[in-house]
């Protein structure tokens, strides 16, 4: 008489055979265990060449790996998931851990994530790189901490969509920064810090709805929706602005929107928006700037600046197919105007930075597919101009 355990080597053998089938078949690659119970494997990859050029110095020229990131998503039932990211890390040479984190999902409208995941934020956070109309991510504008890689943290969310699809809210709590004990034992990610940080984020549908997964978000739907969203986001954390003398409370919030019609038969006009506010109670965020040199890796995100920010975007996708795809110009504007007492030369401050973004996206499938042709303009006050030209690549799989 066989047992259970005669049967795990040939379910295995079947589920290898499964796996090759779907890779062959597409590049996503679904492995089915059972009733309600699956794999979906996938890979992301950004590459990139830019010259960037600064008054009165040579250029700089690099081929780089923007992203590279290995996807997989467990369903172990209906109600109970998980998802394991990774991404290669080009200044390491190295893989590091991106998300990790179970999903207990009984109802649309009620979701609970545990582990290390993206918070609740700004749209341009929900997008991620993968997602956003630019090429750059828009750091100079996006001023919500990072404690991990791209943002990341290790807390819980919960979260849900209601009012017929249009609302969908997020709440989380998560470590946030801060220092364990003593003035050089900076929080990195082992020992939590004494406050967690605090985030929401509610965002609005008023014209088609569920046209992004959970609480996450795009910048464009490429013609396939009519999209008019507007957002809410804020972070706090008491104890968050961390100083070598005292600490202080951190607070940042935001409001963003996004338009986005389809027009001339397989064409999108795209108008996009946000303004932000950070507060750390007139207290210079300095440590992870002043210690961090004794301790690498403390600090993510490096210090934060208490301002005032703003973004544009505008873009239109032209509908005519060009050979695999469709041209889509785009143009985006960020400003970061830093409070007076942050501003200056000193450890931990910052001037007001401008940046200006004119590219083109060659879209061929959508986010899964696109190339990008981009010169960028980054104003720093008292610093001459850094010019960027950018020709890069997207493909997810």
């Amino acid at each position: 008489m066989k047992t259970n355990r005669d049967y795990v080597f040939p379910k295995v053998c079947l589920a290898l055979l499964a796996c090759l089938w779907a890779v062959t078949a597409k590049a996503e690659a679904t492995i089915n265990f059972g009733d309600d119970q699956s794999v979906t494997l996938g890979l992301g990859l950004r590459t990139s060449y830019d010259s960037n050029n600064t008054s009165g110095q040579p250029n700089g020229q690099a081929f780089n790996v923007d992203n590279l990131r290995l996807y997989s998503n467990w369903q172990f039932s209906k109600e109970f998931k998980a998802t394991f990211n990774t991404e290669y890390d080009s200044y390491t040479n190295g893989v590091n851990l991106l998300d990790a984190f179970m999903q207990y999902e009984p109802l649309k409208t009620f979701n609970v994530w545990l582990g290390r995941m993206l918070p609740a934020a700004d749209r341009a956070d929900m997008e991620g790189p993968f997602y956003i109309t630019s090429w750059n991510y828009p750091g100079v504008s996006s001023v919500y901490k990072e404690q991990y890689l791209d943002g990341r943290d290790q807390g819980v969310t919960f979260w849900g969509v209601v009012a017929n699809s249009r609302l969908t809210y997020a709440l989380g709590a998560y470590q946030g920064m801060g220092k364990n004990s003593g003035n050089t034992n900076q929080y990195n990610g082992g020992g939590g810090s004494s406050d967690l940080m605090y985030t929401a984020r509610l965002n609005y549908n008023f014209w088609d709805t569920n046209v992004d997964p959970a609480y996450f978000a795009s910048a464009s739907y490429f013609g396939t929706h009519d999209v008019l969203a507007l957002g809410l986001a804020g972070m706090s954390q008491q104890n968050g602005t961390l100083n070598t003398v005292a600490n202080a409370s951190y607070t940042a919030y935001n409001v963003d929107f996004l338009m986005e019609k389809k027009v001339l038969d397989g064409g999108a006009v795209t108008l996009s928006g946000a303004a932000y506010k950070v507060d750390t109670q007139n207290t210079l965020d300095n440590y992870c700037t002043t210690v961090n040199a004794a301790f690498p890796g403390g600090c993510w995100g490096g210090p934060t600046y208490q301002g005032r920010s703003y973004i544009g975007t505008v873009a239109f996708l032209f509908p005519k197919q060009i050979g695999y795809g469709k041209f889509q110009p785009y143009f985006q504007h960020q400003d970061f105007q830093p409070d007076g007492f942050d501003t200056g030369a000193g450890v931990g401050q910052t001037f007001r930075t401008q940046q200006n973004e004119y590219g083109v996206n060659y879209v061929i499938k959508g986010y899964d597919a696109k190339l990008t042709v981009a010169y960028t303009q980054t104003l720093m006050a008292g610093s001459a101009p850094i010019n960027s030209f950018i020709i890069g690549s997207q493909f997810q799989f």
